[in-house]
Parts: structure tokens; C-alpha cells; sequence
């Protein structure tokens, strides 16, 4: 892991279509145009951004944020190519090994996989809305 700089910026969008064009479709379309003005108005490398690195190379993207009350898991997402090779799991098992307060996360219903690893690794269901779950990891 290491922060993502500015220079990142065309991986990091690049991973986006590749990690989460799939989920966005089923739900609202894929629309390149708002896709890039969301991406325009969130990209922020200074707050809490990582870069997951695998093997020497950028292979994902991590986002926390820190709460009062909780650390939210605001994103990860991994390339197409790293993904059921266990990467995931690790980084997610860190955090949640330094985590010294519960760990949040919201999941898209129609990404069943990732819920799946969530769940694996410890975080229970807390609610549903239209389009996502919330899952929550509570310390020991």
C-alpha cells in the first residue's frame, strides 16, 4: 500500500471502469460523461487514498475514512486480474487487525461476491437501502 498521488489519476479511473463498470450497469447504465463528473468531483488522493500494490504494480484502490465513532471502508476496489487471489481479503484483514473501533461498509446488492468476502471476513448486516447493504465488523 502506499498514498495515491496525482499522478495516479489515470489509473485510478481506469480501474474504476475496469472494477465496477459491471455493478454500475445493472443498476443505472453505464454513462461515461457522468462517470467522469463523479470521478472529477470525489477524486481526492489526500484523504485517506491508497493505492494497493501488487507484485511492484498499482492494482487497486483503498479509501477510509476515519470516523468518530467508526472507520468506514468507503471503497476498494481491485483490478479484474487481481481479484479472487486473495488481495482483497489481505488488505481488508489489516485494516481490521489496526482497528481499534468498528469498521463500516456499504455493499451493492447486485456485487453478491463482495458481500460475500465481507461476511467472510466478520462484518454482519446492519441495513438495506434501495440499492446497498451495510455491513459493520465489530473489534473483540
Amino acid at each position: 500500500m502506499r498514498p495515491v498521488v496525482l499522478a495516479d489519476r489515470g489509473f485510478l479511473e481506469r480501474l474504476h471502469e475496469l472494477a465496477m463498470r459491471p455493478y454500475v450497469e445493472a443498476l443505472w447504465g453505464w454513462d461515461p460523461e457522468a462517470q467522469q463528473a463523479y470521478f472529477d468531483e470525489h477524486f481526492r488522493p489526500h484523504d485517506g487514498w491508497s493505492v494497493i500494490v501488487v507484485d511492484g504494480a498499482p492494482a487497486g484502490r483503498l479509501v477510509i475514512e476515519e470516523r468518530e465513532r467508526e472507520v468506514y471502508l468507503a471503497e476498494i476496489e481491485l483490478l479484474p486480474s487481481c481479484q479472487g487471489r486473495g488481495v482483497g481479503s489481505e488488505v481488508i484483514a489489516a485494516l481490521l487487525a489496526s482497528a481499534a473501533k468498528p469498521v463500516e461498509l456499504r455493499v451493492l446488492h447486485v456485487n453478491p461476491r463482495a458481500r460475500a468476502l465481507y461476511e467472510r471476513l466478520g462484518f454482519r448486516h446492519v441495513r438495506d437501502i434501495e440499492t446497498h447493504a451495510y455491513l459493520r465488523w465489530e473489534p473483540r
